[in-house]
């Protein structure tokens, strides 16, 4: 019995997204599969996996959802709950689609923290 579920996504960019992964310390192991602790030898096929602390998320496209990531874990063997996992997961891809496409318009980033509150502050300048 496999516990191996997906959280869909609204992230499209894999680049970004293997990015804004090693930003919180995750590491990135391109294809593979992901399996539950339950059945090991039965994997599911991802196109990269990040790792943390031993514990594995999938990545794939999903083929019917307009090409946005699926996230695939075993959620219940997280230290963490899949919601704050998914929300770390977002803000870092957010906050690094934001300053990609803010430099791309020629914008140069002044200052990026997260307050107190948990929310991601971005300072950008327009470079002349």
């Amino acid at each position: 019995m496999s516990h191996i579920t997906k959280v869909k996504t609204q992230l499209k960019d894999g680049q970004v997204l293997r990015d804004a992964l090693r930003n919180i310390d995750y590491g990135i192991r391109e294809e593979g599969s992901i399996s539950s602790s339950y059945s090991p030898g039965r994997g599911m096929a991802v196109e990269f996996v990040a790792v943390k602390r031993g514990r594995n998320i999938g990545f794939r496209r999903s083929e019917c959802e307009g090409g946005f990531y699926e996230m695939l874990a075993d959620w219940q063997v997280m230290k963490r709950s899949k919601k704050d996992i998914s929300n770390e997961i977002f803000q870092a891809y957010s906050c690094k689609k934001v300053i990609q496409t803010a430099r791309r318009k020629g914008y140069s980033v002044i200052q990026n923290k997260i307050n107190r509150a948990g929310q991601v502050e971005i300072l950008l300048r327009k470079v002349a």
